[in-house]
């Protein structure tokens, strides 16, 4: 039965290049099964590549003020491959996003790209619904760092494309830091940051030295902490123990307590509280990322006195590296892309991954910044003075331990504790009930 569908095959081709030779024509190009082609060329055109249609998710694109950004991204993407449409949705804003991501992955309808918090990425794995990126150029691979590549791998396989990562610095207001008659190039410390805090607090009751957010309603109010543990040598956890409850601990949270305390910073106050502070000449010292530079000039009652008063410097670490942590930004590819998709998926991913896209980002004044290597050369060559503080500050901070622990719990708890600390409560009471809800988290 083989040798006879063989033998038909045969006789077909044979039959086609006898046609071509009856109207005095070549014969196409053959291939063999091997994959060998003839040297015989064709001027027949190419087949057009099937048209491929990706969905992409953020929940940058629900908002008003990012959307033009982030469209530009999936645009400049289009007009360079005819054959690809990205459909943009921004059906979900940021409060919602990750729960629906994760109902949609359950349910089988989700993107087939979605933008996503590093920290998000183990709850996702967990819905199965997480596709294996592949086709990505040795060329673009090659320019990740390692540490890149291995926080996206899980047994051997890439789960996500690392996209961008930003860090926060220490803003400071120059006026206020005149009057108090602090100098900055002597803040070699976070001790050194406390004392000068305290002159620039006593300038005023209405004036704060060093602001915290403490309100219990934002995420990120608990591990907002982190970089002043770093400064004073802890660790949040090490070898999957929680390290909460040390020395160096107990050290930090007896510094926010004060800080509290002293009026250093205000109670109860959300990050855009701080924002609209900072900008109204009311803190002179607190650490931000730098896309909200703007939001606080737009708070001040003069936007060009403002940045005449702005400054920014890496947040002083335990020795002459800053201790900023990093929220590193990946775009998680789901299974509702088919293999077929996935070519084109893969020239998405590395658009996004390029110099244009982080350009794009930096030209709107994101402050967001490449694991590649080339991408950060060339688009942060000549970057301006905040921009380059930010550069510097990439290179020496750390990672959250968004894949040790669900972050997104154990800031809940470590938020509730400074709160309780900030109201005055025993901080080693406070601190040890921290430290055993948190390990009791990371062993689930």
């Amino acid at each position: 039965m083989k040798f006879t569908k063989f033998l038909a095959l045969a006789l077909s081709l044979l039959m086609v290049v006898g046609l071509f030779a009856a109207c005095g024509e070549k014969a196409p190009a053959m291939t063999d099964p091997a994959g060998s082609q003839s040297t015989e060329k064709t001027d027949a055109p190419e087949t057009p590549a099937k048209p491929v249609t990706l969905k992409w998710a953020s929940w940058a694109l629900a908002e008003e003020k990012l959307y033009p950004t982030y469209a530009a991204m999936a645009n400049t993407f289009m007009e360079a491959n005819k054959d690809i449409t990205i459909e943009m949705d921004g059906s979900q804003a940021y409060s919602t996003y990750l729960d629906q991501l994760i109902v949609s992955a359950i349910g089988g309808t989700a993107p087939n790209v979605a933008h996503i918090k590093a920290e998000w990425l183990p709850q996702l794995l967990e819905t199965g619904a997480v596709k294996s990126v592949v086709g990505i150029s040795d060329a673009v691979m090659n320019d990740y760092s390692a540490g890149a590549i291995s926080g996206v791998t899980v047994d051997g396989e890439m789960v996500a494309m690392p996209w961008f990562a930003n860090t926060e610095a220490l803003f400071y207001n120059k006026a206020l830091l005149e009057k108090a008659n602090v100098k900055v190039e002597d803040i070699k410390s976070w001790t050194d940051l406390l004392a000068a805090a305290e002159k620039v607090s006593a300038l005023g009751d209405d004036i704060y030295g060093l602001a915290f957010p403490d309100s219990e309603v934002e995420t990120g109010e608990g591990y907002n902490i982190l970089p002043a543990l770093w400064a004073n040598g802890g660790e949040f956890m090490k070898d999957g123990k929680v390290t909460l409850d040390t020395e160096a601990g107990i050290k930090t949270y007896t510094q926010l307590q004060e800080v509290f305390q002293k009026g250093l910073s205000p109670k109860g106050a959300t990050l855009k509280d701080l924002r609209n502070l900072f900008g109204q000449g009311k803190i002179g010292f607190y650490y931000d990322l730098q896309a909200v530079i703007s939001t606080c000039a737009s708070a001040a009652a003069s936007e060009e006195e403002f940045y005449k008063n702005f400054g920014c410097m890496v947040i002083p670490g335990a020795d002459e590296n800053g201790s900023g942590y990093l929220v590193t930004h990946l775009l998680v590819v789901f299974d509702t892309t088919t293999d077929e998709q996935m070519p084109a998926m893969a020239k998405f991913l590395e658009h996004m991954s390029s110099d244009v896209v982080i350009n794009i980002l930096y030209e709107a004044g994101q402050g967001k910044m490449s694991s590649r290597a080339s991408v950060n050369e060339k688009v942060f060559a000549n970057a301006d003075e905040t921009t380059q503080v930010y550069v510097k500050a990439m290179a020496t901070a750390k990672d959250l331990p968004g894949t040790q622990i669900s972050l997104s719990e154990a800031d809940t708890i470590m938020v509730k504790g400074l709160s309780r600390i900030a109201n005055g409560e025993d901080v080693k009471t406070v601190v040890s009930a921290m430290q055993t809800e948190l390990q009791t988290l990371a062993d689930k």
